[in-house]
């Protein structure tokens, strides 16, 4: 069998049609993980009460064990065994988890009230979704 090679107008347009995509990506990956940070409370008016909260959101059908995994930044929280977050559900961790029902915690140290970085890490150390917020500019 022969292969043949692309006419030289066929690799220019697969190049172009490459480059395009490599543009179109975004520069940041997408969430390595189904389980992502989707809502944090790190401002609350009530500071004395310490209302922070941190949500985490599984995007797929199916229910996922976050059994041994952590939270770092400047809320420190380790999952404990059979923490699963429900198929298309929700989790909450606060750092007074009293607050809201079925919250888990309490989550160690304070979000900054300017913005910090979170990680959410699973039982290897793997970082499998990451949050960068602040109080101005997109994130």
């Amino acid at each position: 069998m022969k292969v043949k090679s692309l006419p030289l107008a066929g690799a220019a347009a697969m190049a172009a049609a490459c480059a395009l995509f490599a543009m179109a990506s975004p520069a940041r990956a997408a969430a390595d993980s189904v389980v992502v940070f989707n809502e944090i409370h790190y401002h609350p008016a009530d500071e004395i009460n310490e209302t922070e909260w941190i949500e985490l959101r599984n995007l797929q059908g199916v229910d996922v064990d976050i059994s041994g995994w952590r939270m770092r930044g400047g809320a420190d929280f380790d999952f404990p065994e059979g923490t699963v977050v429900p198929g298309r559900g929700y989790l909450v961790i606060a750092k007074v988890p009293t607050q809201i029902a079925g919250a888990l915690g309490p989550f160690d140290g304070n979000l900054s009230n300017s913005g910090e970085e979170l990680r959410l890490e699973n039982r290897n150390r793997r970082v499998m979704d990451r949050l960068d917020y602040g109080d101005d500019g997109d994130w």
